[in-house]
């Protein structure tokens, strides 16, 4: 493990792209999420991902020059066609047309085409957050999910993310995906050649696994409780490739497993101006008081506390600002070997 200043990790991110077509400002936009999604400790989504967006960009599944596009509007919607950008890029642009449409109309909804895997659906919509609104962010993913019943590769696991602000407290965040755990950790299970929980993955056969190499060779995801998961994922495919008129999950390539291949990945994005539909003090002072009522609640025999969504994230945040992102090996590895192959240095604490 080795440790960076969130600075010096945006710093690096921004040459390695900029080193490969992409202007300035998209680069930085992309260095913010990354490294701001490492901050809150959520590392299998943030710049270990880096070098595969670069190699993606090198073959010509990703153009690092595209700007996403306006293609229809209404007054508290848009539809967006990415043209394969950076799905950092996209998704900044897209959340930022969902606030403005809601600054308008209350609320926005913006359903994007033709981009590619946009990392951490939570900083998306936090971005909502920060500006004093409610933000719901969400991908369709390639099909990797089996479905109840099912054996094979059917659904994405989609994930989606919402962001709520409070006054004395941090926002409230949520971001999962509807499998029971993101494919990017069995990923890194076969790397490591460690056993899984038999509750992620189904074998050829659709039988509970705790063997990662069935991944990727016949097995498939398991859904978050079941039906629950599989239904909210054909959600995420709605809200977002059906209403985008972009691909849903059946056409969606691996954008890592199938570097070569357009990602084609759909999102969708929700902001809602809270000012337009109550005070804000109103609601402030709503939601530090829910807030309280959940975390001051009795505790569990044993339990540590009461945590709400997001808390630890955020106090992760907080703890890299004063100290630095703790970057985990595959994180450094996979850093390490991007600076070596481009000839950027990385300034470790």
């Amino acid at each position: 493990m080795k440790t960076i200043t969130e600075k010096d990790l945006k710093v690096f991110c921004v040459s390695a792209l900029v080193q490969n077509g992409m202007n300035e400002q998209d680069a930085a936009i992309t260095a913010d999420v990354l490294a701001g999604t490492d901050a809150l400790g959520c590392f299998s989504h943030g710049t270990k991902n880096l070098r595969m967006y670069i190699e993606k960009i090198k073959v010509g599944a990703l153009d690092p020059k595209a700007q996403p596009e306006v293609v229809k509007e209404g007054p508290a919607f848009a539809l967006m066609d990415a043209h394969d950008a950076m799905g950092m890029v996209a998704s900044v642009k897209g959340m930022a047309k969902a606030m403005d449409l809601a600054k308008k109309s209350g609320v926005g909804f913006v359903t994007m085409k033709n981009s590619c895997h946009f990392g951490a659906a939570g900083y998306y919509a936090n971005m909502a957050a920060e500006q004093g609104m409610v933000g719901i962010a969400m991908s369709n993913t390639d099909p990797n999910m089996a479905v109840p019943g099912g054996k094979s590769m059917v659904v994405g696991n989609s994930p989606i993310a919402y962001a709520a602000p409070a006054k004395g407290h941090d926002p409230v965040m949520l971001d999962i995906a509807m499998s029971a755990t993101a494919a990017l950790k069995i990923n890194q299970a076969k790397i490591d050649k460690k056993p899984i929980p038999d509750t992620w993955l189904v074998d050829t056969d659709g039988v509970p696994t705790s063997d990662p190499g069935f991944y990727g060779t016949g097995g498939a995801l398991q859904p978050m409780g079941a039906h629950k998961g599989y239904g909210l994922s054909i959600l995420v495919d709605i809200l977002s490739g059906l209403l985008s008129g972009g691909a849903t999950s059946k056409d969606i390539p691996s954008w890592c497993f199938e570097l070569e291949e357009k990602n084609k990945a759909s999102h969708a994005f929700l902001a809602f101006d809270i000012g337009a539909i109550q005070t804000k003090d109103e609601y402030e002072n709503a939601m530090d008081a829910y807030i309280d009522n959940i975390k001051q609640s009795p505790k569990a025999k044993g339990s540590g506390g009461i945590y709400m969504p997001g808390e630890i994230e955020f106090s992760k945040k907080k703890k890299a600002d004063k100290t630095g992102i703790p970057l985990t090996d595959d994180v450094v590895q996979s850093l390490e070997q991007l600076a070596n192959s481009s000839g950027l240095k990385l300034n470790w604490k």
